[in-house]
C-alpha cells in the first residue's frame, strides 16, 4: 500500500502552503497579505492566495474583547497535522506558530484551529524551553515539520541551551514527543554547505525559514532567508543539496521581491479553489457590502451562502474541504429548502462579485456577525469563509 501510495502522488503534481514575511502581490491576486496562505502547484504558471485575510476575521472574531475583530500577528512557521479521523486536508489540519505573542499564546507555541472558531496549542513554547534548557535569549519557533511524535524545528533567533551549547536561527533541531529526546540534525553552517552546492556563489543564507518533508520520498526541504533573489526557493537535502523543481521563487509570480516565512508540502495534490474576500468586516444597518469571489471557474455559477452562526462540517469538495458554516442555522435551511443562495454568474476572468444588503441591527444588540461561504457551482469547491460584523 505504501508503494502505491508513493506512486500516486508521484504521478500527482505536488503541492505546498506558503506565507510571506511581508504584504505581497502575486500575478493574479493583487493583495497578498503576510499572514494569508498560498497556494502553489509545481509547474502552475502562478501560485494563488488560498486563506487570506478576512478568513483570519471569521476564525478568531474578538478574541480579546475589544469590539474589533481580530488579526492574526503574521505566521512563521506551517506543518500539516492531520485531525484523527480526518478524510481531507482542510485549514483545520494545518499547525503553524506566530511571528509575535497573541492573546494567551507565545510567538513559540505551535497552534491549529479549533474547527469551530479561534486556536488551539498543541505544543507549548515552555516545552520546548525545558528540554533544551534554554538558558538566554528568546524562544521564537521559526520553521516546523511534524512527522508523527517527530518535529523538526528551527528558532528564529539564537539561543544558549545549557547542554547543546548555542544554537543559531540556521540550526535544524528535533524533539521526540513520544521519548522527549532532542537535539541538533543540522548546524546552519551545514545548511550553507547544502545551498552553496544547490546553487554556487549563493552568499550567506541568514536564517533557516522553513522546513518541511516530500510527502512521496520523506526529503527534508527547507527555505532560508537570503539571498534576496532566492529567498523563496526551496531546497531539498538530497545529494548533499538541490533546488526543488518547481519551487523556485520565479514560480510563485510574485510581483515584487518576497521573502517566504512559512512552507508546507501537502500530502495530496491540491486543485486551488475560489477565494472570497471583502474590503472591510463591518457593515451598518442598510448598507450594501459587496463580497468578491477570485478564482472560480470561468462562465460558470458561484452560489454565497449565509448564516449567522460559525460551524464545521468536513466536506470532500475541492477549495478549503469544509464547510465553516452551521447548517442548522435557521437561515442556512431557509436557503437550501427555497433554493436561492444568491447565485451569481462567474466572468471570463473567474472572478464574481456577491451584494448583500446589510439588515436592521435589533437594539439590543451591540453586534450581530454575519458568515459567508461560497460554492463554485461547476467544481464543487468551496471558497473560504468571511465575516460581516454589523454594528
Amino acid at each position: 500500500m505504501a508503494l502505491l501510495c508513493t506512486f500516486l502522488l508521484a504521478l500527482s503534481p505536488q503541492s505546498g502552503l506558503a506565507s510571506t514575511t511581508s504584504d505581497s502581490q502575486l500575478a493574479v491576486d493583487p493583495v497578498c497579505h503576510d499572514e494569508a496562505w498560498l497556494q502553489l502547484t509545481a509547474h502552475a504558471p502562478h501560485a494563488t492566495v488560498y486563506w487570506p485575510r478576512a478568513a483570519w476575521f471569521a476564525q478568531l472574531r474578538d478574541g480579546d474583547g475589544n469590539a474589533q475583530l481580530d488579526l492574526l500577528p503574521g505566521v512563521d512557521a506551517l506543518t500539516v497535522v492531520m485531525r484523527k479521523r480526518a478524510q481531507a486536508v482542510t485549514p483545520a489540519d494545518l499547525a503553524f506558530s506566530l511571528d509575535t505573542s497573541y492573546l494567551q499564546f507565545e510567538d513559540g507555541d505551535l497552534l491549529r484551529f479549533d474547527p469551530r472558531g479561534g486556536l488551539e496549542c498543541i505544543l507549548p513554547e515552555a516545552t520546548l524551553v525545558s528540554v533544551f534548557a534554554i538558558s538566554s535569549g528568546n524562544f521564537d519557533l521559526d520553521a516546523a515539520h511534524l512527522a508523527g511524535d517527530l518535529l523538526f524545528f528551527s528558532v528564529k533567533d539564537g539561543l544558549h541551551s545549557d547542554w547543546l551549547g548555542a544554537i543559531e536561527d540556521g540550526d535544524l533541531l528535533y524533539y521526540r514527543h513520544d521519548d522527549g529526546t532532542a537535539g541538533r540534525i543540522w548546524t546552519e553552517a551545514q545548511v550553507q554547505t547544502m545551498v552553496d552546492q544547490a546553487r554556487p556563489g549563493a552568499g550567506a543564507i541568514g536564517d533557516l525559514k522553513s522546513i518541511t518533508a516530500d510527502p512521496s520520498t520523506e526529503e527534508l526541504c527547507f527555505t532560508v532567508q537570503a539571498p534576496t533573489a532566492h529567498d523563496s526557493s526551496l531546497y531539498g537535502e538530497s545529494g548533499g543539496g538541490r533546488v526543488v523543481p518547481g519551487f523556485e521563487e520565479a514560480d510563485y509570480g510574485f510581483q515584487s521581491s518576497t521573502e517566504i516565512d512559512a512552507f508546507t508540502f501537502l500530502p495530496t495534490h491540491f486543485e486551488p479553489g475560489p477565494v472570497l474576500d471583502l474590503d472591510l468586516p463591518y457593515a451598518a444597518s442598510g448598507e450594501t457590502v459587496r463580497l468578491k469571489l477570485r478564482h472560480g471557474t470561468p462562465g460558470g455559477i458561484a452560489r454565497g451562502i449565509i448564516t449567522r452562526r460559525r460551524g464545521f462540517a468536513e466536506s470532500d469538495r475541492g477549495g478549503v474541504s469544509a464547510i465553516f458554516l452551521d447548517q442548522s442555522d435557521p437561515l442556512y435551511q431557509r436557503q437550501l429548502q427555497r433554493g436561492w443562495m444568491h447565485p451569481t454568474p462567474i466572468d471570463s476572468g473567474g472572478s464574481a462579485s456577491f451584494l448583500w444588503t446589510a439588515p436592521v441591527l435589533p437594539p439590543q444588540f451591540g453586534h450581530v456577525d454575519h458568515f459567508f461561504q461560497a460554492v463554485d457551482a461547476a467544481s464543487g469547491s468551496l471558497s473560504n469563509p468571511v465575516l460581516v460584523r454589523l454594528r
